[in-house]
């Protein structure tokens, strides 16, 4: 299982939100570092580029350290800051309902890195752990059988037929499928790819998982209309090993920890703050003046 790495854009936003901006600060400037940028009375510094860096995951740092990409972050940076400036500018920031979903944000940030901070000493995940895990999860870790399918989809069964008989005559499936296939892989002469089972229509999985590799089949109906199949591999299904799994195994764990410490935090957070919720009238019929039923808190 291979972890996606994320795009640039998003994971800037992230990150500069996490941090709360503070890497941007007005005549605070050290003057060992170069200026980078400037919006107004705001810097931007070599440093503080670097600072946002190391404040990314160690195993996304690499996509923020090339010349590019560090010039895409300072882009990034002078963007959100005079576009924050001109909503300033026409008091968007003033608007009661903006007040309040900026005191949201402002709280939501904190709790982010209150949370960050709390968590930083949690024990990491052992190999044991990660073993057991495996055994718990292997079923998960299995690659399913795959097929390397080609296929022709046409509207009638009689156009299925024409394209079997040209086969047998020894016309190439490539080029029948780039003259008459309704699908949008006659572009690549009808080559879907590797495919897992489960990817297909049921019709044409039990066709594509049994049929004869090499030999041409059809016509086969679908809801999409009849296909004409060649299958050209097949291969397998494989048991992951625990080696190729682990990293994304050690993952899960430390997520699952830190999931757990928001939890309990939390939960101990709301106990000593009397925190209280509502249920929500059950119908509309509950009326307005209808005093809400306390769930939690003090009775």
């Amino acid at each position: 299982m291979q972890e996606m790495k994320p795009k640039l854009t998003l994971c800037l936003f992230a990150i500069v939100a996490l941090l709360g901006l503070t890497c941007l600060t007005a005549g605070a400037v050290n003057a060992q570092n170069a200026v980078l940028a400037k919006i107004g009375s705001m810097t931007i510094t070599e440093k503080d580029l670097n600072d946002l860096a190391n404040a990314i995951p160690e195993r996304y740092r690499d996509l923020y350290m090339s010349p590019e990409a560090r010039q895409k972050t300072l882009d990034y940076i002078v963007n959100i800051y005079v576009l924050a400036a001109e909503a300033e500018k026409q008091n968007i920031d003033k608007a009661p309902e903006i007040q309040k979903l900026m005191d949201f944000t402002k709280k939501d940030l904190l709790a982010r890195i209150y949370l960050d901070r709390q968590s930083r000493n949690l024990k990491a995940p052992t190999e044991e752990e990660a073993k057991a895990y495996y055994e718990q999860y292997k079923d998960q870790f299995v690659t399913p059988e795959t097929v390397h399918l080609h296929h022709i989809l046409v509207n009638t069964e009689k156009e299925a037929k024409a394209v079997m008989d040209r086969l047998k005559k020894g016309e190439k499936f490539p080029e029948i499928a780039s003259q008459v296939s309704i699908w949008p892989s006659k572009n690549k002469g009808g080559d879907l790819g590797w495919l897992p089972k489960g990817s297909f229509v049921p019709e044409i999985e039990e066709v594509a998982f049994t049929v004869k590799q090499g030999v041409p089949t059809g016509p086969v109906k679908s809801k999409f209309g009849y296909h004409v199949l060649w299958v050209e591999d097949r291969k397998p299904a494989e048991e992951g090993s625990f080696d190729l799994s682990r990293e994304y195994i050690m993952e899960q764990l430390k997520f699952q920890a830190q999931q757990d410490n928001y939890e309990r935090i939390a939960q101990e957070l709301r106990n000593k703050m009397n925190a209280q919720v509502f249920d929500r009238p059950t119908s509309p019929s509950a009326g307005p003046a209808q005093a809400p039923k306390a769930t939690g808190g003090p009775k």
